[in-house]
């Protein structure tokens, strides 16, 4: 009787050595945030916001964004949709940060009632909301993120045209001195 509960107990140890060796590490969740939210290329048609997402992947393999989507909204009492930005098929290293900026543009009636809010408030908060669909060879996970940012009138006067084409109105020193105004009000 003892050479067979001694026996079976080699034959359950060795199979317990065998099983935790071809055990993998658990897949632990990537983490996505927005780093950074910037204005370029402001016309009196449109402007772009350029929304810098990075995603951490603490895994030791590689993994794939299948996509990444969200919607650009500025912040006036209410959310007001702006934009869409979207990407995807993007490799994500392991064990690291990949880091991914894409631009929204914003066209004419958006712009203007975002411009109107930058007037009336002397600032304008845009908000970002989305989520990242990542697949990490083993699972999938949906990831979702937001931020958002304020930017002042003066942050304004490097971006827009100095002047409007055709006339000696000089837009700069305008949104300049708006700023200055309504910064003195407040």
């Amino acid at each position: 009787m003892m050479p067979r509960t001694l026996a079976g107990s080699c034959i359950l140890l060795g199979l317990m050595l065998v099983v935790s060796g071809c055990m993998e590490p658990p897949v632990k969740d990537p983490v996505v945030t927005v780093g950074n939210i910037t204005l370029s290329d402001v016309t009196l048609r449109t402007m772009n916001v350029n929304t810098t997402v990075n995603i951490f992947n603490p895994n030791p393999l590689g993994a794939r964004l299948n996509r990444l989507a969200f919607d650009v909204y500025y912040l006036d009492g209410s959310r007001t949709f702006l934009g869409h930005g979207e990407k995807s098929d993007i490799d994500i290293r392991e064990n690291g940060n990949t880091t991914i900026e894409i631009p929204v543009t914003i066209s004419n009636v958006q712009a203007v009632n975002a411009a109107g809010s930058l007037l009336r408030n002397g600032n304008i908060t845009l908000y970002v909301n989305g989520s990242a669909f990542i697949d990490v060879k083993v699972t999938s996970f949906e990831k979702p993120f937001e931020q958002s940012r304020t930017f002042e009138a003066s942050e304004f006067t490097g971006l827009v045209p100095a002047t409007i084409p055709g006339t000696d109105i000089n837009l700069s020193e305008g949104i300049q001195q708006l700023g200055g105004l309504l910064g003195s009000l407040s």
